[in-house]
């Protein structure tokens, strides 16, 4: 049988990488063929995938469920799709059954992947999900929004969607901040609300310095 995690990797590469070639509407090419500028959704994934193996096992949830579906969460999500047209937690929760199939996935368990996966989706909660699996999931995801890796996968993606420089960084910057702090405040668990916190103070701090960076004059240093 096949490893259930290569199967996920494989087909979730296909996808974002198809997906971010018509994004980009260019690519380089090399000894693998061509390749996006930036795959984006992968990038984003393999953080939720991370954080969902240090998150679930400190919460007693099922390490298999939530990795599974931190994988498959965004496989079927495109880049720039019309938000009203974004069906992509239901569209991924349709797959998971055939991209795990000939795998060894447990399959009593793919029920409460295919849970996780329809209801990840928003920035704000205003209560806490369950399953555990299903609360793990979505603050795997949004913390994967969070931090050092969610500044560079920001940064990478922004051309593609319209010029830019430094000034906008700021100002697109500045509003998610006010964003991260409503999902700091929605986290489901102890401890992805406490890394939630920790990566909040890095992104205020983060732009607080470009913006005194980036004043003219420039603003003197906190105290």
């Amino acid at each position: 049988m096949i490893p259930w995690r290569q199967r996920c990797e494989e087909a979730l590469k296909a996808w974002t990488e198809a997906d971010a070639l018509r994004f980009w509407r260019v690519a380089h090419a090399g000894p693998e063929g061509e390749r996006p500028l930036f795959d984006y959704r992968f990038e984003h994934t393999f953080a939720a995938v991370k954080l969902a193996r240090w998150l679930a096992p400190r919460v007693g949830a099922d390490l298999q469920v939530v990795e599974c579906a931190a994988w498959l969460h965004d496989c079927r999500k495109r880049l720039n799709a019309p938000e009203a047209k974004d069906h992509h937690a239901q569209d991924a929760s349709a797959a998971v059954a055939d991209i795990l199939a000939g795998t060894d996935f447990p399959p009593e368990k793919i029920p409460a992947v295919r849970h996780a996966i329809e209801h990840h989706v928003g920035l704000r909660l205003t209560r806490r999900l369950e399953p555990l699996e299903t609360a793990c999931l979505w603050d795997a995801d949004k913390l994967s929004k969070l931090g050092a890796a969610s500044l560079v996968h920001f940064t990478c993606i922004a051309p593609g969607f319209r010029p830019t420089d430094t000034a906008a960084i700021l100002e697109r910057g500045l509003r998610w901040v006010d964003l991260a702090r409503g999902i700091a405040d929605s986290m489901n668990t102890d401890p992805g609300r406490e890394e939630a916190l920790r990566r909040l103070a890095f992104l205020e701090a983060h732009y607080d310095q470009l913006r005194r960076e980036w004043s003219d004059p420039m603003e003197p240093a906190a105290p």
